[in-house]
């Protein structure tokens, strides 16, 4: 269990920090729309007639299984230029105004999508809303972790999974009503739809304010303080604020031979903590999520047993299930557990979805294939999915974090790539023709990852980021994350590390 003294940074949920995740969460539905509405208009009639091919024997439009490949992977390179971008704006700029932009890279995806006439310009407006996806995937997650209380950072972060999956199970909902339309507005409206997301954004961008923690590190330790009290509004004094500002300093300072440079990683702790978040981000895609959130529809519709729109919606009400559920009692649980249990689960799913596509497969064991194809989004985002994203937002160095977040994503979109492109040859009849056979290969990588969790997997629930700096310091082992206890530099009465006026700065510093 949490320990209690941890809640009391509770008090500094405010309503500005409520209405700056909002807007945040409100752009991640983006990333929700993208995986669900591009993956699910593939299974149109309307929209394979207009970008796939007829074939004479079935008398059918379709894709090749080249062609369905390339649309869902040649995207996959484009998040790693998206990832890049957002680090090198992010770094120099800011957070806030990487966040602005990559609002203007969706929408001009979600522009060529719409008009695309042709395979190529489908193709095209897939790789720009995908360059988007990266960038989100790397930014949003260390954003929220930079602006979160303590005690609240897991649940926090969580809610980016969240607002993901809540975006995909709106997708469904739409695509399962305007699969009925005749033509290519069975599949323009959900993507006109995008345009919602960004330009609620784009409206209401002032409410997010900038990182306390990357202003710290730029030295602007008087516009980090303007920018917390925003954040706490008049649940904390400016007295608290500052001595926070002052915490995030000295955090800063303690490990002056860190300079935040590449070849840091290769000092001391570092390489274990980027092992960490490497292996979380493998897992992460290896694990059957392209299965799913990317052949989930085209594959349901080849087995005949229920309508792919049918089946997202109801397969995405039950995911939306799982965030909620980590959301409430990650900070209590604890992460590793979550993963353990839950990984046991989801690889248990994938297992038994291989073993009934083994031999004839029945009429039976095709409900069975549904069902349990179902119940795996539920699994995998209270594990690989969302604990990951925790995991590899808590595990950097406070100086490295921007460049372990971009190393991270781009590990991470890598094996998505590898997955996505070799997916259609595994299950295609004319290729491998393993069809739901896939799940013994990713419920292996499952256990796998239990495998490597059990021995590895560091619980860094209701630790701050600065307190994790001294237990990294210190290797402490994963499996004794929780019972570690502080050096004594936090103070007992308030949960905050203790600052000696030797190591506090200047508060009119610029």
């Amino acid at each position: 269990m949490a320990n209690l003294k941890d809640l009391r940074s509770f008090k500094q949920a405010s309503l500005n920090m409520v209405l700056a995740i909002i807007v945040m969460s409100v752009s991640v539905f983006s990333f929700g729309f993208d995986n669900s509405v591009f993956s699910t208009i593939q299974a149109m009639d309307a929209y394979e007639k207009r970008f796939g091919t007829y074939n004479p024997k079935t008398k059918e439009w379709g894709f090749s299984t080249e062609h369905l490949s390339f649309l869902n992977s040649l995207g996959l390179p484009a998040k790693c230029v998206g990832a890049l971008t957002g680090l090198l704006i992010a770094e120099r700029f800011g957070r806030r105004i990487s966040y602005l932009g990559m609002q203007i890279v969706v929408i001009v995806g979600i522009a060529v999508s719409y008009s695309a006439t042709t395979y190529g310009g489908a193709l095209a407006g897939r790789i720009i809303v995908q360059c988007f996806v990266g960038w989100d995937n790397f930014l949003v997650p260390m954003f929220l972790a930079e602006i979160s209380p303590t005690a609240l950072r897991g649940a926090i972060v969580v809610i980016y999974v969240f607002a993901h999956i809540l975006g995909s199970l709106i997708c469904s909902f739409v695509t399962l009503a305007t699969a009925k339309y005749e033509g290519d507005a069975s599949w323009q409206v959900p993507l006109a739809s995008m345009f919602a997301f960004p330009a609620f954004v784009l409206a209401f961008y002032w409410f997010i304010p900038e990182s306390p923690r990357w202003l710290v590190r730029k030295g602007r330790n008087e516009s980090a303080l303007i920018h917390l009290q925003w954040l706490r509004g008049s649940r904390l004094s400016e007295d608290e604020c500052r001595e926070e500002i002052n915490m995030l300093q000295h955090s800063v300072d303690r490990d002056r031979e860190v300079k935040g440079q590449w070849p840091d990683f290769l000092k001391g702790p570092n390489r274990r903590r980027l092992r960490i978040a490497i292996a979380v981000a493998i897992f992460n895609q290896v694990t059957g999520q392209s299965f799913m959130s990317q052949y989930g529809a085209v594959f349901i519709k080849s087995l005949g047993t229920m309508s792919p729109f049918v089946f997202k919606a109801i397969s995405s009400a039950i995911t939306c299930l799982g965030p909620i559920i980590t959301f409430t009692f990650v900070d209590i649980i604890g992460r590793r557990l979550f993963y353990l249990v839950c990984g046991t689960a989801c690889t248990t799913v994938l297992l038994i979805c291989g073993g009934l596509g083994t031999g004839t497969v029945s009429a039976s064991d095709k409900t069975g294939i549904v069902t349990v194809c179902i119940l795996f989004g539920f699994f995998y985002i209270m594990s690989f999915g969302a604990i990951g994203a925790v995991t590899a937002a808590e595990v950097p160095h406070l100086r490295l974090r921007d460049k372990n977040a971009l190393m991270v994503y781009c590990t991470q979109f890598i094996f998505d790539f590898i997955v996505t492109l070799t997916l259609p040859y595994l299950m295609d009849a004319g290729e491998a023709n393993l069809q739901s056979r896939v799940g013994f290969i990713y419920g292996g990588c499952g256990l796998l990852g239990l495998c490597w969790a059990y021995f590895c997997l560091p619980d860094m629930t209701g630790r701050s980021l600065e307190e994790l700096e001294e237990m990294w310091a210190e290797r402490v082992p994963a499996r004794e994350f929780r019972k570690w206890k502080s050096s004594g530099r936090r103070d007992t009465e308030n949960d905050t590390p203790k600052i000696t006026e030797a190591t506090k700065v200047d508060s009119h510093s610029s």
